[in-house]
C-alpha cells in the first residue's frame, strides 16, 4: 500500500544547474494561454522549423489554408547604427504583431526580415490582411526611416491554393452533430453542392476547433448531450473574437416555434429541419454564405475608406504641426517630438491602440494656438513684457477654441488647453490641479517640458541629461503628475546615450 501512495505523490523535480523547469501548473497555464497576449505567437529560429512542419501536417489533415508573408526592411541612409536598426525592427515587429490573431506565428529570420505564417488566410483575402498590417505600420513615425518590401506565398500542402476551383475558394461549412448518420448525410449533400466540409461530434469539439479556424458557416445541432446547441452558441459569443461573429444555422428535428424564437434571439441565421431535404439544405447554406460574404465585403470597403480618411487626417495634422513649429526659429520639430514622447508614455501606462493614436494627435496639435500669437513675440530673443507674456499664455485657450470644432474627436482640444496646468495648481489657463487636469494633458505636460529642456532655445543650448532628470524629479508631484513623471524618468534612464532629444 505504501508503494501505491508513493507513486501518487507529487514528485518535486530537482533542477540541474544551468537548466530551467516549469511545474505542471505553470505548463497548464501556458497551454491555456492565460499568460500569453492575444496576438501573434513570437518564435525564435531554433523552434520555428518544427512548428512550421507541424502546421503543414495540420493543414493537410483538416483541409485548411495558410499564407506566408515575408517582410524585408530596408534602412534609409540616416539609420546607421546597429542599435537604431534593432530598434526600428522591434517597432515594426510590435506594430505588425498587434494586428494579428493569437493563432498566427512570427519569426525573425535575419536582422531585417520578419516571416509570418497566417492560418485560414488564402488568395482571396491575403491582400486585405496585408493592407491592415501596412496601415498600422505606416501610421507610426518610425515608418519614415525605412523602405519596406514584402512577398506573399501560400503554405504548400497537398491542397494547393491554385485559384478557381480550389478547395480554398469553396464555401467552408462546419457540421456539428452527435449523430454520425446525420453528419455523413450533410457531408454528402454539401460536398455534392461543391462545398468544403468539416464534421465534429460535440459543442466542446467545435469551441476547440474555432480557436484556430474560421469557417464560413456552422451547421449546429440543437439536441446534443453535455452541451446543447444553444449553450454552444452562447459560449461562442462570450469568447469574443472570430467566434462572436461566425454565422450559425441550427439543425433540429423539432417543429417548435418557441425553440426557433429562442434561436433567432441568439442571433442564429436560420433553422434547417431534419431529416434533410438536400435541395433545401444546399440552397439555405449557399444563400447564408453569400449574405455573409456580401456583408463582409461591404464592411471591408467601409473599413478601407475609414483607414484612408484616418491616414489623410494624420498627414494633414503632421503638416499643420510643422507649420506651427515654423513660426518659432527654435522649435523645429517640437510638436512631433512631443507627440512621440506622449505616445510612448501612454503606451507604457497601458493605453490601447486607439487611445495611443489619439494622444499622438493631441501631442501634434498641443501648440496650435500659437498660430494666433504674433511672430515677433514668439521669436523675441530678450525677456518678454507682461503684456507679451499674456499673449503667450493665451495660446492654450486659442488652441482649444480651434480644435473644439472637430466634432469627430471631442477630446482633441484638451491637450491644447490644459498642457500648461500644474499638478499642484497654479498653472494656466484655468488653474486646475491634480485629477481635475485631464489625463492626456498631464501626459503631454511632461513630454512638452522634457522637449523644452532637451532642445535648443534662443537663450541656451540643450540642457545636460542629468540636469533634465533632476528637473523632472523636482517637478514630480508639483508641476507633473507623479505617475507620468516616473515613466518619463524611466525613459531617461534607458536612454544611456542621450539620443532622445532634438537632433
Amino acid at each position: 500500500m505504501s508503494d501505491v501512495n508513493e507513486m501518487t505523490e507529487k514528485k518535486i523535480v530537482r533542477p540541474i544547474e544551468g537548466e530551467s523547469y516549469m511545474d505542471i501548473d505553470a505548463i497548464s497555464e501556458l497551454l491555456l494561454e492565460q499568460s500569453v497576449p492575444e496576438n501573434a505567437i513570437w518564435l525564435g529560429n531554433e523552434v520555428f522549423g518544427n512548428v512550421f512542419r507541424y502546421i503543414v501536417r495540420y493543414l493537410e489533415r483538416y483541409n485548411a489554408s495558410a499564407y506566408k508573408i515575408l517582410f524585408t526592411i530596408q534602412f534609409k541612409e540616416e539609420v546607421s547604427s546597429v542599435k537604431q536598426k534593432d530598434g526600428l525592427v522591434c517597432h515594426f515587429r510590435e506594430a505588425i504583431q498587434n494586428t494579428l490573431r493569437n493563432s498566427d506565428i512570427m519569426v525573425q529570420v535575419s536582422l531585417n526580415q520578419i516571416l509570418l505564417v497566417l492560418q485560414e488566410v488564402n488568395a482571396s483575402n491575403v491582400d486585405s490582411v496585408l493592407e491592415r498590417m501596412l496601415h498600422k505600420w505606416n501610421r507610426m513615425p518610425e515608418a519614415l526611416q525605412v523602405d519596406l518590401d514584402w512577398e506573399t506565398q501560400s503554405v504548400s500542402t497537398s491542397h494547393k491554393d491554385s485559384g478557381n476551383g480550389s478547395d480554398y475558394q469553396k464555401e467552408w461549412i462546419v457540421i456539428v452533430d452527435d449523430d454520425v448518420v446525420n453528419l455523413k448525410i450533410a457531408e454528402h449533400v454539401l460536398n455534392k453542392g461543391s462545398m468544403r466540409t468539416t464534421s465534429l461530434r460535440s459543442g466542446a469539439e467545435l469551441i476547440d476547433f474555432l480557436e484556430v479556424n474560421e469557417p464560413d458557416l456552422i451547421l449546429l445541432d440543437i439536441n446534443m448531450p453535455d452541451m446543447d446547441g444553444f449553450e454552444t452558441l452562447r459560449r461562442m459569443r462570450e469568447n469574443g473574437g472570430n467566434m462572436s461573429r461566425l454565422p450559425v444555422i441550427f439543425l433540429t428535428a423539432d417543429d417548435n416555434k418557441k425553440v426557433e424564437a429562442e434561436g433567432f434571439a441568439m442571433d442564429a441565421m436560420d433553422f434547417v429541419k431534419k431529416p434533410f431535404v438536400p435541395e433545401i439544405l444546399t440552397a439555405r447554406v449557399k444563400r447564408a454564405v453569400r449574405m455573409i460574404r456580401l456583408q463582409n465585403h461591404l464592411e471591408d470597403e467601409v473599413s478601407n475608406k475609414v483607414m484612408e480618411n484616418e491616414q489623410m487626417l494624420i498627414h494633414i495634422v503632421q503638416t499643420l504641426a510643422t507649420t506651427i513649429d515654423a513660426k518659432d526659429t527654435y522649435t523645429n520639430g517640437h510638436s512631433s517630438r512631443v507627440a512621440d514622447y506622449s505616445k510612448e508614455i501612454a503606451r507604457r501606462f497601458g493605453y490601447r491602440d486607439e487611445k495611443i493614436d489619439d494622444i499622438y494627435m493631441m501631442g501634434l496639435l498641443h501648440d496650435i494656438g500659437k498660430i494666433g500669437v504674433p511672430d515677433a513675440v514668439i521669436n523675441k530673443p530678450g525677456r518678454l513684457t507682461d503684456e507679451e507674456f499674456e499673449q503667450i499664455k493665451n495660446h492654450p485657450v486659442m488652441g482649444a477654441r480651434i480644435l473644439k470644432n472637430i466634432k469627430e474627436k471631442p477630446k482633441l482640444s484638451c491637450g491644447a488647453r490644459w498642457h500648461h496646468e500644474k499638478y499642484s495648481g497654479g498653472g494656466y489657463p484655468d488653474g486646475l490641479f491634480g485629477e481635475e487636469i485631464p489625463e492626456e494633458a498631464r501626459i503631454i505636460a511632461v513630454a512638452d517640458a522634457y522637449d523644452a529642456m532637451t532642445s535648443c532655445r534662443s537663450y541656451r543650448e540643450p540642457m545636460p541629461q542629468q540636469r533634465v532628470r533632476e528637473e523632472i524629479v523636482k517637478g514630480r508631484g508639483t508641476q507633473f503628475d507623479p505617475i507620468f513623471a516616473d515613466i518619463m524618468l524611466n525613459m531617461i534612464d534607458e536612454d544611456v546615450n542621450y539620443e532622445m532629444r532634438e537632433k
